[in-house]
């Protein structure tokens, strides 16, 4: 089967398609046919080489796809043949709060990823994917949706009452603001790009900020919410989380998720935390178990995630220089 690999040394100019033989079948163990993949930020990092400890070489890169069941072990039974399943980010976090156990173990990292034609994957390792999508809106739902869904729901328990920051536009942003609007909760989107600000408006956000416009986006959210967000999606990093602290309200909630600004927090009001009530919640991704509570919900609102871009299996190191380039909205995806 064909895949690609980083075979010695780390760097996109080292990703190569390879062929490898097909894995053979254990036992609880399911092979699937991919069919879609898709991009995360942390893809780029991994291939750089940049991501820790755990990532060794030769790996297959990637956390998120999607594939249908060809053949399972004698004692698998979760799913029969032909059912269309994701495997998940974490295989080893099937329910529960996050523990030392799982979280170090993540496809495309510590283990191979989705950049193959097969994958075999322990059948407690997958749910079904949501019939009413593609199959690469399928591929997106891993990573970038898991996290925006832990965020607001499994972590927090956001209602329709409620008002929301998201910082960004990229893909756990705007599944973030699907979710968002789908409970029917006020959403304040940020953006260095009037183009994608737009879209994000034409997707439900009711307001909109450009950041470089607005260094100071905090008082356009105190402007609009006087007492502060009930929520922020904190997933800039050191030079935005001064800003969240100071925008969400007494007693509000911020999911840290992203440190796309660095991760040097001398800045950090540390009273405010304390004398304010907030609670700041880190999030990495969720169990197999949120996962599906997600696709129910995805399911009974009929979701649609956003997709900028797809390129074929020939074309992966093109997909990874466009997600580089920081021009898309949306996902961008593998279709095999």
């Amino acid at each position: 089967m064909k895949v690609w690999q980083i075979e010695k040394s780390f760097g996109l100019e080292n990703l190569h398609q390879v062929d490898i033989p097909t894995p053979k079948l254990q036992s609880g163990q399911v092979l699937i046919k991919m069919a879609a993949a898709s991009l995360n930020y942390r893809d780029l990092v991994t291939v750089a080489g940049a991501y820790g400890k755990t990532v060794k070489t030769p790996l297959i890169p990637c956390s998120d796809g999607v594939g249908y069941v060809v053949e399972a072990a004698s004692d698998a039974s979760r799913f029969s043949v032909g059912t269309r399943v994701c495997p998940i980010f974490f295989p080893d976090w099937i329910t529960g709060p996050a523990t030392p156990y799982v979280l170090p173990n993540a496809l495309g990292g510590a283990y191979d990823g989705t950049l193959a034609q097969y994958m075999v994957v322990d059948e407690k390792n997958c749910v079904m994917a949501p019939d009413h999508l593609s199959d690469i809106e399928a591929a997106s739902l891993p990573c970038a949706a898991l996290t925006a869904w832990s965020a607001l729901f499994e972590q927090a328990a956001l209602n329709s009452s409620d008002c929301v920051v998201i910082q960004g536009t990229g893909g756990v942003a705007l599944y973030a603001l699907l979710f968002a609007k789908a409970v029917g909760a006020q959403v304040l989107i940020t953006s260095s790009s009037d183009k994608k600000l737009k879209r994000a408006k034409e997707m439900g956000a009711d307001y909109a900020v450009n950041y470089y416009d607005s260094p100071s986006w905090l008082s356009e959210v105190k402007k609009i919410w006087p007492e502060g967000a009930d929520h922020i999606v904190e997933l800039g990093g050191a030079q935005t989380l001064e800003q969240s602290i100071r925008a969400v309200r007494i007693g509000g909630h911020i999911s840290l998720i992203g440190v796309l600004t660095g991760t040097n927090t001398s800045s950090i009001p540390l009273p405010l935390i304390l004398m304010r009530n907030i609670r700041i919640q880190g999030v990495t991704v969720g169990s197999r178990s949120a996962f599906e509570r997600m696709n129910d919900f995805i399911t009974e609102h009929k979701l649609q995630p956003i997709i900028d871009r797809s390129f074929n299996f020939d074309e992966v190191p093109s997909a990874f220089k466009y997600l580089e380039s920081g021009q898309h909205f949306g996902k961008v995806c593998i279709e095999f």
